[in-house]
């Protein structure tokens, strides 16, 4: 079985000091949520989490420390900075390559004898 080849969707924020990234399920969702708020954050969010982003959007994405969204945002609050990332962030989709190779790293390696 391979495995890639699925939809990622994410929202990107640039911001003052640093770029942050959230993890959505898809962009309609986003687009949802944006026409309503009363939609819960559960059915947007793929994951609670707010990650920096290194070299822009498709970069390295590290988890946010409280002090990063606290500087950026002036809250700690991880939903009301998730609301304003999502409110004013851009949505982003791709597909992630199919991936082969060796799946289990514990078979030792598979030279040709």
């Amino acid at each position: 079985m391979t495995r890639g080849n699925t939809l990622q969707s994410k929202v990107f924020y640039k911001g003052r000091t640093e770029d942050f990234v959230i993890m959505v399920e898809d962009a309609a969702a986003v687009q949802k949520w944006r026409g309503d708020h009363s939609i819960p954050l559960a059915q947007v969010l793929d994951g609670w989490k707010i990650f920096t982003a290194q070299h822009g959007p498709q970069g390295i994405h590290n988890e946010a420390s409280n002090a990063t969204v606290e500087n950026e945002f002036g809250t700690s609050n991880d939903n009301e900075a998730i609301a304003k990332i999502l409110d004013q962030g851009e949505i982003q989709e791709n597909i992630n390559a199919e991936r082969q190779g060796i799946r289990n790293e514990s078979q030792g390696p598979r030279g040709i004898r």
